[in-house]
């Protein structure tokens, strides 16, 4: 047998105690009667019951004005958008508040105790039984609904996370589409910022032009205080191995994921089964709504959901102990752009290609770099056309990266590292060899992701902001990456082919 989903439960209860509200309110308006006037009340004959002084009040809020019947189908109905979620409630914060819920079940309880109707259809055959039955039937089943709520909210549920996702366990997803997922990021952000689980450090851009690139440089002093280890003697540093047998060492990614930061899962489908991944908003952020996804359908449909909604975005991938990589498991970042994309695209952008549709090199950068310019999609392209247009692509380019690391007779021993881009127009690869970089007579280093790549460069004081353009981002960049073989590669001379014999 499975395990009884408290939520679930309830949620089933609610809405039925809440379609009778409405139904015992509309009712109710046309006929006014309190159901507690026997209570306190005289009995006359002829005259029937007359209600105490002391609910005077609740006979003028029932009979005289009927305000509580119109409060209780206000209140019920919106019990009932939570539950059967409307579009524009589905996957908000209010969509999955339990306390708001139990709330709205305890004030939907009161309200529909007050009169004295049928709640539904069903009701009327109770009612022959006992006619008091039928005024207490909401109300009764509206405080079930909110117990069986406080019950779930003390096992650590959560509304629409799976089972062993939340603080405690669920069953059932809250499987989310791309423009959902990017419509709902906005407001998740905002909810995860004031409850405290996202950290925000504000930043500025500074500007700063080298090897063709307008780099943009976020200055965080905030940062500063986050520690960093730095490994004496040269000037390109070799990368801190991740220790991810240490037993004491969590698995961010791993469920149960954080409530305010889980955002939802993304499920697609197509002809070889369904792709699963889960949404998470990045708990330490500099740049503004940064979400991750995590694997558990394709990148670029987030992309071609955030140009629908008007946003420009990009993907980007850290693979590898070099690449910059906070964590081994592998999980895409995405981050808004303004001006149409990062600053390396609009270096892209002007390469003219002789051969449409295969890799490329961007000669006048000082490190190995490989770009495939991808053909335009519809926004509504299905998992299959992603497929076809985008693996390919990727396969060219991954071989090429390890062509280059194969090139290098002094590449660090173990699996190659490499950054991933990902625009609606290219896909870029830049092979790795460090992850961070030492500022020449600073007592600091500066680690190196894929946006670095990208022209977007992080700097947590202004001494290091100096360091960066002193150096120059184009030396720092190389310092970290690999040499470039393109010619070699495109040449394809007796070297390459000895390499890979």
């Amino acid at each position: 047998m499975g395990k009884l989903v408290w939520n679930e439960l309830s949620r089933y209860i609610s809405l039925t105690s809440s379609a009778c509200t409405i139904w015992a309110s509309f009712s109710g308006i046309f006929f006014r009667k309190f159901f507690w006037d026997f209570a306190g009340g005289v009995l006359r004959n002829p005259g029937g019951i007359q209600p105490s002084p002391r609910v005077r009040i609740f006979v003028f809020l029932v009979v005289k004005t009927p305000l509580v019947q119109i409060m209780a189908m206000i209140i019920a109905s919106f019990v009932l958008a939570l539950e059967w979620p409307v579009p524009h409630v589905q996957g908000t914060a209010l969509h999955r508040s339990i306390t708001l819920r139990i709330i709205m079940l305890l004030q939907q309880a009161f309200l529909s105790s007050l009169f004295y109707q049928a709640c539904s259809f069903t009701l009327t055959y109770v009612s022959r039984v006992h006619p008091c039955l039928q005024g207490a039937d909401a109300s009764l089943w509206s405080l079930i609904a909110a117990g069986f709520y406080v019950r779930a909210l003390a096992g650590g549920e959560i509304i629409g996370v799976p089972e062993g996702k939340g603080r405690g366990n669920q069953t059932q997803a809250d499987t989310m589409g791309p423009s959902e997922i990017i419509r709902s990021i906005p407001d998740k952000f905002q909810t995860a910022l004031s409850s405290g689980d996202l950290l925000f450090f504000p930043s500025e851009i500074r500007l700063h032009c080298d090897i063709g690139i307008e780099f943009e440089v976020r200055l965080c002093p905030a940062l500063q205080a986050k520690p960093a280890q730095r490994q004496a003697g040269g000037e390109a540093l070799v990368s801190r191995e991740p220790d991810t047998n240490s037993p004491g060492k969590s698995n961010p990614f791993a469920p149960p994921y954080p409530s305010n930061l889980y955002v939802g899962d993304l499920s697609l489908e197509d002809e070889d089964g369904t792709a699963e991944y889960v949404i998470l908003l990045n708990k330490f952020s500099v740049v503004p709504r940064h979400f991750l996804l995590v694997t558990k359908v394709q990148v670029y449909q987030l992309l071609l959901a955030a140009r629908k909604e008007n946003k420009d975005m990009i993907a980007f991938y850290n693979c590898g102990a070099r690449s910059g990589a906070s964590q081994p498991h592998k999980h895409i970042q995405f981050i808004e752009v303004t001006n149409g994309g990062p600053p390396i695209e609009k270096l892209t952008c002007n390469v003219n290609l002789e051969t449409p549709g295969k890799p490329f090199a961007i000669t006048s950068l000082p490190y190995a770099n490989h770009v495939f310019r991808l053909p335009k999609l519809s926004t509504d392209a299905t998992v299959a056309d992603l497929r076809e247009s985008l693996f390919p692509p990727f396969l060219s380019l991954l071989d090429l990266v390890i062509s280059t690391v194969r090139h290098d007779p002094e590449y660090p021993l173990g699996p190659p590292s490499y950054n991933v881009i990902l625009t609606l127009e290219h896909m870029h690869l830049i092979p790795r060899r460090h992850e961070t970089y030492a500022l020449d007579g600073m007592d600091s280093v500066i680690s190196v992701n894929s946006l670095g790549y990208a022209g977007l460069m992080l700097a947590k004081s202004e001494s290091e902001l100096e360091g960066i353009k002193k150096i120059g981002p184009g030396k720092i960049l190389q310092g970290v990456g690999v040499q470039s073989v393109h010619e070699l590669q495109v040449a394809g001379t007796s070297l390459e082919a000895d390499l890979q014999s």
